[in-house]
């Protein structure tokens, strides 16, 4: 046992320490706790430059772990002042629409987000309840660096001192959401294949793959096809979500998204929450039954989604003929 192990505490502060002196005193570094979703906090540093209303926001909790050394830390630090350098906002953005409703509506957007996870937060925010799961309301930043990558959750205060009721806010919000972020429907081969392709630049050139005659898609098979080999059957699957990939589980509800796929098709579909980013459709004649799949989403939760990430273990069922959304007990 390492009787000189840093704790969390200490590991935070030795982590400003270095971030104040490589920035220097134009500059502001304090950690604070951020309250995410699902109830879920994190310790996160900001670092703000005098006079400038933008700050970014670096969360440290999981670089921390019981024998980090002070050498691994400064580097940690390094890294994220290096980032800092990329992100930074030069200049002042203005926010004065903010406070005037006519300039927001067009801007405001739903997610889902998990309800019982989430209780004491609905209980601050507009939203509208969807069996287990709740559309909640976020204003959607437009402006450059941002266009549409960063986002504000709105309160009952926002929508008080706009003087707007929570149903015509909810009812802006959901008819913006297919317009600002409209839905996109891969399957999963063709998603995977784009994730195994950009891990290609990391272990292979082009030049080394021509000289084996294969191509980088050539390439991108042969990994997904060693990635299943040890599987019995494939079920095929298709992911659901927005073209920017930020809160796009909600896609789900578009009108007539499903109805098309499912035309498409030819039968109902299960849906298999996967994050609140996105959601897998599965063909009905695909799998066995809901808690086949139901197996399959709470391991993805478990194993390949951050806590915070979550959206629900449940599974929902699409059924084409009625145009509706069933949640399997």
């Amino acid at each position: 046992m390492n009787d000189k192990s840093i704790n969390f505490k200490s590991f935070t502060q030795i982590m400003l320490s270095y971030l104040k002196e490589r920035l220097g005193e134009n500059y502001t570094v304090f950690a604070h706790n951020v309250k995410k979703n699902n109830g879920i906090e994190l310790t996160g540093i900001v670092i703000s430059r005098t006079g400038c209303n933008t700050s970014p926001t670096f969360y440290i909790d999981n670089i921390y772990h019981k024998d980090i050394t002070e050498e691994e830390i400064k580097k940690e630090a390094e890294r994220i002042y290096e980032q800092f350098q990329k992100a930074e906002v030069k200049e002042d953005l203005d926010f004065s629409d903010f406070l005037d409703y006519q300039k927001v509506k067009e801007k405001v957007a739903v997610k889902l987000i998990n309800a019982k996870k989430n209780k004491e937060l609905l209980a601050e925010i507009p939203h509208k309840l969807f069996y287990d799961l709740a559309l909640v309301v976020y204003y959607s930043v437009q402006e450059v660096p941002f266009e549409g990558k960063a986002s504000v959750l709105i309160y009952h205060t926002h929508r008080k001192q706009w003087g707007i009721d929570e149903e015509e806010l909810l009812k802006d919000a959901i008819g913006n959401t297919p317009r600002l972020f409209p839905g996109k429907i891969e399957s999963m081969d063709h998603v995977m294949k784009q994730i195994f392709s950009a891990e290609l630049g990391k272990n292979y050139n082009n030049e080394e793959l021509c000289k084996l005659g294969i191509s980088e898609e050539e390439w991108a098979d042969i990994l997904m096809l060693s990635g299943r080999k040890n599987s019995k059957r494939t079920i095929p699957m298709y992911v659901l979500s927005n073209r920017q990939k930020l809160y796009g589980a909600v896609c789900m509800l578009y009108p007539d998204l499903l109805k098309n796929f499912a035309e498409k098709i030819g039968q109902d579909c299960y849906i298999l929450p996967s994050s609140i980013h996105e959601v897998i459709l599965v063909p009905a004649n695909a799998a066995s039954g809901g808690e086949e799949l139901r197996e399959i989403v709470t391991d993805i939760n478990r194993t390949q989604v951050a806590e915070e990430e979550v959206l629900a273990d449940s599974v929902y069922y699409y059924n084409k003929i009625t145009d509706d959304i069933l949640l399997l007990s």
